[in-house]
């Protein structure tokens, strides 16, 4: 969530609205501790075969090289120090995001149409605003797109552990919501819109998913409402206290979470949080 003071406007996106719901808190650190925002091994491979998958799509890269540009662009942030290791193998990172990068091209690239909009940026204003203090700040969406095709299908590239559950992706996801919102908007896609998630898995025998969801004018209607109520309750309660915090969700951990140990992590070790014992 970003204010813009001047012109009384406030920005969501899509992964900070996800956040938020999820836990509260966690959407005020990003906010508040921006400093403590770290990757981990399972994004900076994911974002180093979006990275081949896009110069696929803009003509740049023959497909049959994506392997190796994958890899290369996977050295290249394993360099920096903003990440962290979770429960991936160390040595399975390289291979795995070739392999993830060829399982793009070879199960999902097929459906794609090319000539579209490749991390397609916007900004759309929302048709509600919250009162804070005597002032009106309007709500607007912003993010990018990973793909929007000529069609006015959105697309999304997914690099997963486990395949993803179609029924559970049109039940609950917020980003298809908010991005099916701007491209309309933008006159870019027409209600109903189709969202698929381009889904590689992550395993020596990587395989390609299209998860198809999709998003009416009632999607649309819904993810705004959604989103003033969780900004008003921001607003009122502001950034000097704690929001609600919750822990009931696979994110609070100090694996995935950047902001543990400010938070639960001060209170409770992860040794403590992972113990177990054998159900008599």
């Amino acid at each position: 969530m970003k204010i813009e003071e001047d012109n009384k406007r406030i920005y969501v996106r899509q992964s900070w609205l996800g956040d938020t719901l999820m836990c509260m808190q966690r959407g005020k650190f990003q906010i508040t501790h921006p400093e403590f925002r770290s990757g981990s091994d399972a994004t900076i491979m994911g974002t180093a075969v979006h990275a081949a998958i896009e110069r696929v799509l803009v003509g740049d890269l023959d497909p049959s090289k994506i392997a190796g540009v994958a890899q290369e662009s996977l050295e290249a942030l394993m360099a920096e120090d903003n990440w962290k290791q979770t429960n991936i193998k160390p040595d399975t990172m390289m291979p795995h995001t070739g392999l993830m990068a060829e399982t793009w091209v070879r199960d999902i690239m097929p459906h794609v149409t090319f000539g579209g909009e490749v991390e397609y940026k916007f900004k759309v204003p929302t048709p509600t605003s919250v009162q804070v203090g005597n002032d009106l700040y309007e709500i607007w969406f912003e993010g990018t797109m990973d793909y929007l095709s000529p069609d006015g299908v959105l697309w999304d590239w997914k690099t997963s552990s486990r395949k993803y559950s179609q029924s559970e992706k049109q039940k609950q996801n917020v980003q298809s919501s908010v991005y099916a919102y701007a491209a309309v908007f933008n006159e870019l896609s027409k209600f109903p819109v189709t969202f698929n998630f381009g889904v590689m898995t992550r395993a020596n025998n990587s395989q390609g998913q299209i998860v198809p969801v999709q998003r009416t004018e009632a999607h649309g209607q819904w993810i705004v409402k959604q989103t003033a109520s969780i900004v008003q309750s921001a607003m009122r309660i502001g950034r000097e206290s704690n929001w609600p915090i919750n822990d009931q969700h696979f994110l609070c951990s100090e694996s995935w979470c950047s902001w543990w140990s400010i938070c639960k992590g001060s209170h409770v070790s992860d040794v403590e949080q992972q113990w177990s014992q054998e159900a008599q």
